[in-house]
């Protein structure tokens, strides 16, 4: 639906500026006996079909950077998201990836297809492919699904050993009491306690 209003916006708006061309054209550079029918709906079909290709042309290259500027910053936002990025930096060195295929791993991580990526990173799709297969001989693995369950268990475990950290932090900032036994208080306890009850036998008998 919308799609159909933009069409029928941009045919208005190209008949407008068409026809405003023509009246402006015969008014001022056409003498009065060249003001005639023909010339003019001529002259209209001129306007409106040069401002037809251009409306197009601007239409279209408009719309390819509002595209290309909401991918790069879809592009910088999943390589700037913290976690598994840093778990694959750390084995790029390792590995030898390039900077390129450092952030193709990244993106395959993170569950984008080879065309989502190829498109966030303004490459052909063949290009992200061979990318892909130097990435799985440096890594050693066999395809992307090794390497998304690779990455996701080093992350895990980096989780796991952030929070013992944390918790042993937490320990030593803040040691638990431990009571220890005080042997004066366990003889005193008894002994009102023989006390008690001796008090109750004389109140009996």
């Amino acid at each position: 639906m919308n799609g159909a209003k933009s069409v029928w916006f941009g045919i208005g708006f190209v008949l407008s500026v068409a026809a405003g061309k023509t009246a402006l054209v015969s008014a001022l550079l056409l003498d009065e006996g060249l003001r005639t029918l023909p010339v003019i709906s001529s002259l209209f079909v001129v306007f409106f079909v040069l401002t037809g290709i251009v409306t197009v042309i601007s239409y279209r290259f408009l719309g390819q950077m509002i595209v290309s500027k909401y991918d790069a910053r879809k592009l910088a936002a999943a390589l700037q998201e913290p976690g598994k990025e840093n778990i694959i930096e750390m084995h790029a060195r390792d590995w030898g990836l390039s900077k390129a295929e450092t952030e193709v791993a990244i993106l395959v991580v993170k569950g984008f297809s080879n065309a989502e990526i190829a498109k966030m990173r303004g490459s052909v799709l063949s290009t992200v492919k061979t990318q892909l297969g130097a990435i799985y001989h440096k890594s050693g693995l066999e395809n992307r699904y090794q390497l998304i369950a690779f990455i996701t268990d080093e992350v895990c475990q980096a989780a796991k050993a952030r929070r013992r950290d944390d918790s042993a932090k937490q320990h030593r900032a803040h040691p638990k009491a431990v009571s220890t036994p005080n042997p004066e208080a366990s003889v005193t306890k008894f002994a009102a306690h023989q006390r008690a009850t001796k008090m109750q036998m004389n109140a009996k008998q």
